[in-house]
């Protein structure tokens, strides 16, 4: 076996320097060897998807899954790739079979929970974001996606409360502390609204929106 790892060093060589084609080559030519191992057909999938084959890659993780129905790593990579594609209910049920197999793999709520987002479930959404939070509560993607569809749902008050948390995980956030104004903004908490959108400028001052609106509390009286 030591020729495959060999082969598996040069291959991870290539892939450290961008080498993709030649890394793909190279995996090529170890699955030729030993075509049954389906490690090596994941790294091909990888590699595939790496490059914008998509299409390629989706077919290679579905072989992997054929031989293995329960290799959760080619599971998840296949349901990247349908996200990808747009190929929702196809994602969320690579996603959902992973939960089946893994209840406490917490990205595979988020993504069910971005995946339902674009299909307009917002419910669903919402759960399995909280699902994320529940698994791992300072999870700075799923609290600030779920205080997305608080806030498309016009719910400020339950945004809120995950993007408290969040400013206070993530300081630093531009993106946060517009969001926060915004917020108090919808909720008349003009004080409040105030300081989080000189946060967000303090920390983005290109930020044209969040001038905008900064601008609609503080000259409101001027004729």
């Amino acid at each position: 076996m030591s020729d495959v790892h060999d082969y598996l060093l040069e291959t991870s060589q290539y892939m450290c320097v961008g080498l993709l084609n030649e890394a793909t080559e190279k995996i090529k030519q170890i699955i030729e060897k030993y075509p049954d191992t389906c490690l090596y057909h994941k790294i091909l999938g990888d590699l595939l998807y790496l490059q914008g084959n998509v299409t390629q890659a989706i077919s290679t993780f579905e072989k992997i899954l054929q031989k293995n129905p329960n290799f959760t790593s080619a599971l998840y990579a296949l349901g990247i790739a349908y996200y990808r594609a747009g190929k929702l209910i196809k994602s969320i049920e690579q996603f959902e079979r992973i939960i089946h197999i893994n209840p406490q793999l917490a990205m595979a709520y988020y993504w069910l929970g971005i995946s339902y987002r674009h299909l307009g479930e917002e419910e669903k959404s919402i759960a399995a974001y909280k699902k994320v939070i529940e698994i791992s509560p300072d999870s700075e993607i799923a609290n600030y996606h779920l205080a997305g569809v608080y806030i498309f749902r016009k719910k400020f008050k339950e945004a809120i409360k995950y993007l408290e948390h969040l400013a206070k995980k993530s300081s630093e956030n531009a993106e946060v502390f517009y969001r926060l104004g915004l917020c108090y903004h919808n909720i008349n908490n003009y004080e409040k609204a105030v300081a989080h959108y000189k946060k967000a400028l303090e920390l983005n001052p290109d930020n044209a929106r969040c001038q905008e609106m900064l601008d609609l509390i503080i000259h409101v009286d001027e004729p």
